[in-house]
């Protein structure tokens, strides 16, 4: 099993994670950083994937009561492909063990330039025993659905998880 290390403003991989979270995600879904990373309310946590001390990958999640919401994963290029990414998914499933992991994936959509990825990434998550939910949402002009693993997700309760980090955080306004 990885190691799984939380990230701070101070972590020695601190930039090269940074940087895999710039070069994994388009630019319209990024959000500063940093934020994520200094959290105090217990709502946000950045977690590193290692490997025999080889950083591997990374994961930012929002936590709310038994939910921990998986809002970027990415593992190093080079890496992807070897069962690294199960691998880091088993090591969250394990710390988060009690609550239900969910994740938002991009729904296919006919002339998207990325359907095939879109395809990928959401047979990796039910790969890793992941289920689809009923949730689904438009965010900033594009589909997505959530995946679960360890239980059900309900519309309801995905409103109920983000009305509660708009009332407790700042570290996420703007989603």
């Amino acid at each position: 099993m990885l190691e799984i290390r939380k990230i701070t403003l101070d972590s020695p991989d601190f930039a090269e994670i940074k940087r895999l979270y710039e070069d994994s995600f388009p630019s319209n879904e990024r959000r500063a950083f940093e934020p994520l990373v200094t959290d105090a309310t217990g709502h946000a946590e950045t977690l590193g994937f290692y490997d025999g001390g080889a950083f591997v990958g990374f994961a930012s999640l929002l936590l709310v009561g038994d939910i921990a919401h998986i809002i970027y994963f990415a593992t190093e290029e080079k890496l992807r492909g070897r069962g690294c990414g199960s691998s880091a998914l088993a090591a969250m499933h394990s710390r988060y063990d009690g609550r239900r992991v969910i994740v938002d994936v991009e729904r296919e959509r006919v002339g998207a330039e990325n359907n095939e990825i879109r395809r990928r990434r959401r047979a990796f998550y039910l790969r890793n025993g992941y289920e689809p939910t009923r949730v689904r949402y438009n965010w900033r002009g594009d589909d997505y659905e959530i995946l679960s693993h360890g239980g059900d997700v309900s519309g309801e309760e995905f409103g109920d998880f983000y009305r509660t980090l708009d009332n407790e955080t700042e570290c996420l306004a703007e989603y």
